[in-house]
C-alpha cells in the first residue's frame, strides 16, 4: 500500500491552493475547518487511506494555500474544488468530508455540481447564518485579529469553539498543534477569511432542498455553534439526509479525540448510503 503524499499547487479562482494526495481507491476530498490546515485531518486520514484515494486541500489563506486579498464566497470556494478535481483528472463523483467550512463548501458543491459528489459527510457544520448573539460576539473578536493578531485571549477563544476547553487537558500536544496552525497564519489572508466565511456567510437553507447527494451531518454533542437538533431539522429538508451525533465540544474535537470512531462512523455510511439513511431514526 502506498501511502506517499504527493502534494499540488493548483491555480484557481480564490488563488494557488495546496492539494495533498494519498493512497488509491475511490476519491475523498478533504476540506479542514476555518482557522487551521489540512493537518487537522492526520488522525483520521490514518483510517481511511488505506481503502481510498484522500485528495486533501488547503482553503484559501490556510496552510501552504495563497491568501485571498478580498472577501471570497462559498461558491467561489466549491468552484475552486470542481477545478482541483478537473486539474487532478478526477472524472468519477468524489465523497466528499468536510469539517465546518469544508461542510459548507461540499454542501455548496453538491448543490451546484450535483455530478461531482457522490456523497457528503459533514462534522460541526452549522448551516444556519450567525445569529445577531453571535455576530455581537464575533465581530469583536475578528476586529482583534486584524489589529492585534492571534494574542493570547483571541486564540484561547477560537481553540474554545473548535476543541472545547477539555481536550487542552487531554490531548496537549494536539491542542497545541492545532492552536499553532492558527497562530502562524498570515494575518491578511486569515482575516479575510474570517469575514467571508464567517461574517459574511449566508445560511445555506435554500440550497439543502437541492442537494441529491447522500448526506451525513455528524455533530459533537457539545458544539457551541450547531445542535444536534438543528442538524436534524436541516437534513429534514435535504431529499436524502440525517444527523449523528458523537462526543466532542468542538468542530474539530471528533477528529483529534476519536478518529477510529469516527472512521467508523463515515466507512459504515459510504458503501450503502441510501440503505444507511434508510435505516437510521434521524432520516425523513
Amino acid at each position: 500500500m502506498d501511502t506517499r503524499t504527493i502534494t499540488h499547487t493548483i491555480p484557481t479562482s480564490v488563488g494557488n491552493l495546496a492539494v495533498h494526495v494519498t493512497g488509491s481507491g475511490p476519491p475523498t476530498v478533504l476540506w479542514h475547518s476555518l482557522f487551521v490546515d489540512s493537518t487537522t485531518w492526520a488522525p483520521l486520514s490514518s483510517h481511511l487511506v488505506g481503502h481510498r484515494q484522500l485528495i486533501s486541500i488547503d482553503g484559501p489563506g490556510h496552510g501552504a494555500s495563497t491568501a485571498v486579498p478580498r472577501r471570497f464566497t462559498l461558491g467561489e470556494c466549491a468552484a475552486a474544488a470542481v477545478a482541483v478535481l478537473d486539474a487532478l483528472g478526477v472524472t468519477e463523483s468524489v465523497d466528499w468530508v468536510g469539517n465546518a467550512w469544508g461542510g459548507h463548501v461540499g454542501l455548496v458543491a453538491a448543490a451546484h455540481s450535483p455530478g461531482r459528489c457522490r456523497t457528503v459527510v459533514t462534522i460541526g457544520t452549522p448551516v444556519q447564518a450567525l445569529t445577531g448573539p453571535e455576530r455581537a460576539r464575533i465581530v469583536p473578536m475578528v476586529w482583534a485579529y486584524r489589529i492585534a493578531g492571534p494574542i493570547p485571549p483571541l486564540t484561547t477563544a477560537v481553540m474554545n469553539v473548535l476543541l472545547g476547553k477539555e481536550l487542552s487537558r487531554t490531548h496537549p500536544q494536539q491542542f497545541e498543534a492545532v492552536s499553532r496552525t492558527f497562530r502562524q497564519a498570515p494575518r491578511r489572508g486569515m482575516h479575510e477569511a474570517m469575514q467571508s466565511i464567517m461574517l459574511h456567510r449566508e445560511g445555506l437553507g435554500p440550497l439543502l432542498p437541492r442537494i441529491s447527494a447522500p448526506t451525513l451531518m455528524i455533530v459533537p454533542r457539545a458544539d457551541t455553534m450547531i445542535s444536534v437538533g438543528q442538524a436534524r431539522a436541516a437534513a429534514a429538508t435535504m431529499p436524502h439526509a440525517a444527523a449523528a451525533t458523537v462526543d466532542g465540544a468542538g468542530h474539530i474535537t471528533p477528529l483529534i479525540a476519536d478518529p477510529a470512531g469516527l472512521a467508523d462512523l463515515i466507512t459504515g455510511f459510504w458503501p450503502d448510503p441510501m440503505r444507511y439513511l434508510a435505516a437510521s431514526a434521524d432520516v425523513r
